[in-house]
Order: structure tokens, then C-alpha cells, then sequence
């Protein structure tokens, strides 16, 4: 039997069915709804919460330690543990994007697309000039081969017109005559929360648009991890995984080209970075090899596919072209961010992109070492009790001031939660005003200053501190952090601080010797560099060498975009980068224990 779910959103109703036992997330999933499900449905992070006002199974085990009881009193559920039962109603907060990052440093490069447009006019055949079209066309241009829709508009041509010859490379994909007909590519950034694209004019090299949207396949995890086990425990996922992907870039395409009144099939060329998991998701090639040991990918090369044999809504005879990785846990996201900083110089840089790992590359012009971090996602709001994404109403800078709190959400909303940026700052002032131990632990009330201990509460028996209190809160609840919370915290920076460390100690250098620091991605572009000094995330002697690079690997892709000859000094890079496993290092393990505490 089929039961009624009445879904409630954004003021809006739709009617779902499903049968006995059927789980709430994945009928929401199927159905397109964004449900927060960062630790992919398994019942750990507490996110998928959702207002059951009637039917569905009672709560479980697992809900009631997630959940507290007000809450569980008040209809709300974790989609993921919700069985269906019989007719139910559910209601969802709001369906809200994440703001992606889109601005990064630019360098200047010399305009050499890949795609080039050749205006050309064949000289008239006669009866003593007996050359076919196509070899006045590669005589005129140097071509080497054609694509059928080309070879096919060929025939049609007016000779005493002026054509436009679109090739890429040597191989023509296009022919015209409409000679308003324009050339442009798109660089893409695949973020393993968020997607950033730039449409870039291939003849002026001109911006036209820039577009950023939450990756669709966040409801299957929010690491990459999580989505590589979906892949493991349903027949189709990585079908999914990849149709996901490619209809949300497909949806970003259309953003771009209507705002602009382009045609898609002036579009014939896709740049795309991404960390390895994503470029195999997006190929729909199975990713679980680098979930296990010993963590090989199936490709790590630059690779080049027909836009029409992908399912790209852009010319059919377009190419996409993805950067390399350097291995299974360093991939064309970390390239992308190379092309852009400074590598080439003798002195030694050191690169970090932190999010659910944490890629650290340290080099200069003769070498390069790289590792991955395993974070996790608490720097992304995951595995936080209240822990949130960088969306309206995330606590996203924090201070405390001698107990005068200050803070500021995003859009500034009531507060709904903490964010990266947030978190970082809150941990900072904890130990700036004494509430924490070397240890990371809390201070029991009687070691505080006095009127401090009034911060500290406990939830579900945990010491917690009152971040803001209810009466300033969209639900009027307290926003805590937790003990546990810490923990996840110094788990995530202390993994971070001893990939730097083991690196240093291959390259044989010293933190003297490091003359820049660059952070990439959203959280390194808004965390406050001397708050993550100070809790040990950047190395306290690094904090006046830090640079902010924004979205370097959306800078990178639209690098290549326009200059075909980066693609291979990407090449280049990724041969000198040497890969250092940490899961196997001898020394990691204690680094790592020697880098969690403040």
C-alpha cells in the first residue's frame, strides 16, 4: 500500500508517496529536496531535521541521543532515521544556497585558447583547381581532421561568403557563416560543497558571468567519503553521482547563457578543476579505489571528452578538459591552486586548502611535496553540535571581549548556528579569556574569572559554553559549543598542523625558510589569520606570511582557459610533487598527538 507524505517548503506543498518501512530521507532525495544529510543518511551528524507533524515511526535510539527532548516533544525528527508508517505530514526550513566563493587572485596570462576561430575565404573551385572543400579549408588553416557536423555544414557553405572556423587544437569542430556567432568556454570549479563557474569570451579573454551553486550531491554526503559509500550500497550510485553533478553544471550553464542572451552552442570549451573524487564522480568512473588502501585512483592525468558524449548542455562538438591531480587525495582542485601562486621561485611557499581535507603542498621551482590531511568536516559546520554551512544566520566572526560578546551572522540574521570562520574565532577567544585548558579540555567554573563560569552550561551532560544566548537566536534556543565539539576541532587542526610538519621535515626545511603561507578555498579566505595562529591551525611564526587566494582553483581552470600552454606546466607540476601518504608515515602518529592540543 501506498501511503500519503504531505511535504511542506518555502510556503509551497507537494504530495510524495511511499511504502511501509521506506525512508523519509531517500524519498526526499528522489524527490530533489536538498535535505542536510552531511554524514550521507548513516544517523551520526544530526542534520536531516525535519517537523513531522503527523505519522512516521517512533524516534530511535540513535534521535534521542542527537536530539534533545524539547525537541523531540516539539515533532521534529532526523529524516534518516524516520520510517514510513502510514499518511504522514513533514515540514522543511527553508531551501537556501550557499554563497560559494568566486573571487581569487588573477594572474595575467598570454591569450592562447585552446579553441581559436579562423575567418577564412576559399578560393572558388574551377575546372582546373580540382581540391575538395575540405582541403582548401586545411589548406587555408593547417587543420588536422573535422567533425562530422562540420564536414556535414560544409556542403551547404556559399563559397563567396566568408567562413568562421572554430578549431580546437588542430581539429576543426565548427563551421559558419553567422559571423555574430561568438566563442567562449566556461571554468568550472567542482568544490565538494560548492560549484563555481566563469563564462569567459575565448576571443577578448573578458569575463561575461560568474556562477556559484551548492553541489548537488551533497545530499549524499558532505566529504567525499560519504558519497563514495552511497556508490558502495546502491546499484546506481554512480550513476547518480554523476547525473547530479552533470545536470547542476548543466543548470549553471543555463544561469550563464541566458543572462547574458548567449546561445549554448556558442560555448565550446570547459575547463574543470576538482578533487579527484569529483572528477571521477563527474565521468561517472567508480571512485572507490581511494577509499581503501593503498588509495589509487583510477586517473590522475589531464583528460579531454566530446561535450556531447558527457551530457554537457554546450555545443556537442565542444571539449571538456579536466586539470590532473597529483594522487588520489591531491587533486586538480590543488593543481588549479599551483597555476596561480608562486612556485617558481627559489624560496620555499607553502600552500593550504582546508575543508573536509586538508591538502598542504610545500615547494619552490626545483621540488614540490604534497600530503592530505584527513580533517573531516568540521571545518565546514559538520559533526558540530550546532555547527552549520555558511549560509543566512551563521555565527561567522565572534568575540568575546571580557564577557561583552560580539558577533556577526551571515546576512546578518538572527543566529542559527556556527560556521568555520566562526568556529575558529570562538575557540580563539576561549583561550584568550582562560575557558580552556593546554589540553583542550574546559576549566572547571572555580579557575575562571569570576562572572565567567555563568558562560558554561552542559547539554546532554557535556560541559558546554553559551555562545549566544536563546533570547538572540531564530528559535530562541541557546547556540552551544560543546566539549565534544573541541574535540572534533582539535582532531581536524591537529591533523592539519602535522601534514605541515611531516612535510617540512621531508623537504628538510625549517618555518624560517618559508617566505610565503597561501591559503585557498571559502574557509581560508575567511578565517582571521591570527585567531588560527593563535589555536595552532597556521603555525604561530607563518601568520605575517599568509596570503588569501580566494578561489584558486576557479582562477586556475580560467587560466587554462585562455592560455592551452598551462595545461602542460600543469603537467610539469604534477611530475616534480612528490605525495606523501600520511596514513603510513612513520612519524604522523606522533605528530599529530603532539599538534592537537593549544
Amino acid at each position: 500500500m501506498l501511503y500519503k507524505i504531505i511535504v511542506r517548503q518555502n510556503n509551497k506543498e507537494r504530495v510524495l508517496t511511499g511504502k511501509q518501512g521506506d525512508n523519509l530521507l531517500k524519498i526526499l532525495q528522489k524527490n530533489h529536496y536538498k535535505t542536510k544529510a552531511p554524514c550521507g543518511g548513516v544517523g551520526t551528524c544530526g542534520k536531516c531535521k525535519v517537523k513531522v507533524n503527523y505519522g512516521g515511526s517512533q524516534p530511535t535510539p540513535g534521535e534521542r541521543e542527537l536530539l534533545d527532548e524539547s525537541e523531540i516533544k516539539a515533532g521534529i525528527r532526523l529524516a534518516c532515521q524516520t520510517r514510513i508508517s502510514g499518511h504522514m505530514e513533514v515540514e522543511l526550513d527553508t531551501d537556501e544556497e550557499i554563497e560559494g566563493l568566486v573571487e581569487g587572485i588573477r594572474v595575467a596570462v598570454e591569450q592562447d585558447p585552446f579553441i581559436q576561430k579562423d575567418m577564412v575565404r576559399l578560393e572558388g573551385p574551377s575546372l582546373d583547381d580540382q581540391r575538395d572543400l575540405l582541403t582548401r579549408v586545411s589548406g587555408a588553416i593547417s587543420s588536422d581532421g573535422i567533425s562530422l557536423k562540420a564536414l556535414d555544414y560544409l556542403a551547404s557553405i556559399d563559397i563567396d561568403r566568408e567562413l568562421s572556423v572554430i578549431r580546437a587544437g588542430n581539429r576543426v569542430i565548427d563551421i559558419n557563416q553567422d559571423n555574430g556567432k561568438g566563442i567562449y568556454g566556461i571554468a568550472v570549479d567542482i568544490g565538494t560543497t560548492t560549484i563555481a563557474m566563469y563564462l569567459i569570451d575565448l576571443i577578448t579573454g573578458k569575463e561575461s558571468g560568474v556562477h556559484s551553486f551548492s553541489n548537488p550531491q551533497k545530499k549524499f554526503g558532505a566529504d567525499v567519503i560519504s558519497r563514495i559509500n552511497y556508490t558502495l550500497h546502491n546499484d546506481n550510485g554512480i550513476k547518480d553521482l554523476q547525473q547530479e553533478l552533470v545536470d547542476g553544471l548543466n543548470r549553471g550553464i543555463k544561469h550563464l547563457t541566458d543572462a547574458v542572451n548567449l546561445k549554448r552552442d556558442e560555448i565550446y570549451h570547459l575547463t574543470i578543476a576538482g578533487n579527484t573524487t569529483m572528477l571521477h564522480s563527474l565521468l561517472g568512473v567508480d571512485a572507490s579505489s581511494i577509499a581503501r588502501a593503498p588509495y589509487i585512483p583510477v586517473f590522475t592525468d589531464s583528460l579531454m571528452f566530446r561535450a556531447g558524449k558527457l551530457g554537457f548542455n554546450i555545443n556537442e562538438n565542444g571539449v571538456v578538459q579536466l586539470l590532473p591531480s597529483i594522487s588520489g587525495y591531491v587533486g586538480g582542485d590543488i593543481v588549479g591552486d599551483l597555476l596561480v601562486t608562486d612556485f617558481e621561485s627559489p624560496e620555499w611557499n607553502l600552500l593550504i586548502d582546508i575543508g573536509t581535507n586538508g591538502e598542504i603542498v610545500l615547494g619552490n621551482r626545483d621540488k614540490l611535496f604534497a600530503c592530505s590531511a584527513a580533517a573531516g568536516p568540521a571545518f565546514e559546520g559538520a559533526r558540530i553540535t550546532f555547527g552549520m554551512a555558511g549560509i543566512t544566520g551563521a555565527i561567522s566572526k565572534y568575540r568575546f571581549n571580557n564577557g561583552e560578546v560580539h558577533y556577526r551572522t551571515i546576512n546578518n540574521n538572527r543566529a542559527r548556528g556556527i560556521c568555520g570562520s566562526g568556529l575558529v574565532d570562538i575557540i580563539a577567544e576561549l583561550l584568550k579569556y582562560g575557558f580552556l585548558k593546554e589540553t583542550g579540555a574546559f576549566k572547571d567554573g572555580v579557575e575562571l574569572k569570576a562572572g565567567y563560569a555563568d558562560y558554561l552550561t552542559t547539554y546532554k551532560g557535556i560541559t558546554s559554553f553559551r555562545v549566544v544566548p536563546g533570547n538572540e537566536t531564530h528559535d530562541n534556543k541557546d547556540i552551544l559549543l560543546t566539549q565534544k565539539d573541541i574535540r572534533e576541532f582539535q582532531l581536524a587542526k591537529g591533523a592539519i598542523l602535522a601534514g605541515i610538519k611531516i612535510l617540512l621535515k621531508e623537504a628538510g626545511v625549517d618555518y624560517s625558510d618559508i617566505e610565503k603561507v597561501y591559503l585557498a578555498g571559502g574557509f581560508g579566505n575567511y578565517i582571521d589569520p591570527h585567531n588560527a595562529s593563535l589555536i595552532g591551525l597556521i603555525p604561530e611564526n607563518l601568520e605575517d606570511k599568509v596570503i588569501r587566494i580566494g578561489n584558486g582553483a576557479g582562477m586556475g581552470a580560467r587560466a587554462v582557459l585562455l592560455d592551452q600552454k598551462l595545461i602542460e606546466y600543469a603537467a610539469r607540476l604534477k611530475e616534480k610533487t612528490t605525495y606523501i601518504e600520511l596514513s603510513s608515515h612513520s612519524g604522523f602518529q606522533e605528530e599529530f598527538m603532539n599538534s592537537m592540543g593549544f
